[in-house]
């Protein structure tokens, strides 16, 4: 079974339509499916709304965040495979079958926004072109898309990572990292992106500081060592460079390129220990 999870917060705007695509998508298709739509604490009618069209309700008593939305619907799917969409049609839902296709040969299939009529918004263009050079370094490959919310994943992949997935719209992001950093397979498939129905949640630039907060965190966590090198590798060249000025020119030995040769040993060694605790959790 395929259980497609859609979290939505005040969206009776673009609930119904949404919803309505995923069905008739998924209609036509093969797959035994079941569509969870989690309310994550609206104040709206997106509860009644969604009932109306005899999909399965899961409300929060209160609004918890986009990544507490899709954790909830995972531990309440029944389904091997999960699909996760968002709830104000900006993602093709006649996309999913694509994605499943391939969903037998890999353990997450992601809708790359890359597609001919992907409309990203022009405001957050420059962020996530930057924290994508910055993810595809970290995570030692090209990631054509790293926070789409259109994607197919094992639910034994989500659980692995259970508790370290975030509660907020870092969520897809997160996961992302996890699968790359531990091998597993993840194939990107171009497709478009609408404009939303409704009002964007998206802070620009509080959250784009948080997704690249999250980004070298979850490196650190899983792959510290493409952190950690690069700095102590600049602090020593930065150390060597200025004690061979200072032997040449002044003849002496100043504290700065000591303080800048010992921090980058100490880098370096904290890289390294927290890649042998990573090694053995």
């Amino acid at each position: 079974m395929v259980s497609i999870v859609i979290p939505a917060y005040n969206e009776e705007l673009g609930i119904v339509e949404s919803v309505n695509g995923v069905r008739k998508v998924m209609a036509k298709s093969h797959y035994d499916y079941e569509i969870i739509v989690v309310d994550d604490g609206s104040t709206d009618r997106t509860s009644e709304l969604v009932r109306s069209t005899g999909s399965r309700v899961v409300r929060h008593d209160e609004n918890r965040g986009y990544g507490a939305g899709l954790k909830t619907g995972i531990q309440a799917a029944k389904g091997e495979w999960i699909v996760i969409t968002d709830a104000d049609s900006t993602y093709p839902a006649e996309r999913i079958p694509d994605l499943l296709k391939d969903a037998g040969d890999y353990d997450m299939v992601v809708g790359a926004r890359v597609g001919g009529e992907a409309k990203i918004p022009l405001i957050r263009r420059p962020a996530k072109w930057v924290l994508a050079k910055i993810a595809n370094y970290l995570a030692e490959t090209k990631i054509p898309d790293y926070n789409s919310g259109l994607r197919v994943f094992r639910k034994n992949l989500a659980y692995k990572f259970f508790k370290i997935l975030p509660q907020g719209f870092s969520f897809t992001t997160t996961i992302t990292l996890c699968a790359l950093t531990h091998g597993y397979r993840v194939k990107y498939i171009p497709i478009d992106y609408f404009v939303r129905k409704g009002k964007s949640k998206i802070h620009p630039i509080k959250d784009t500081y948080r997704f690249f907060m999250l980004i070298i965190r979850t490196t650190v966590y899983f792959n510290p060592l493409r952190v950690f090198m690069p700095i102590g590798a600049t602090l020593g060249t930065m150390g060597v460079g200025k004690l061979a000025h200072e032997i040449v020119v002044t003849g002496g030995l100043a504290e700065t390129s000591v303080l800048l040769l010992l921090g980058s040993f100490q880098t370096i060694a904290l890289g390294l220990i927290a890649d042998m605790i990573n090694k053995r959790l």
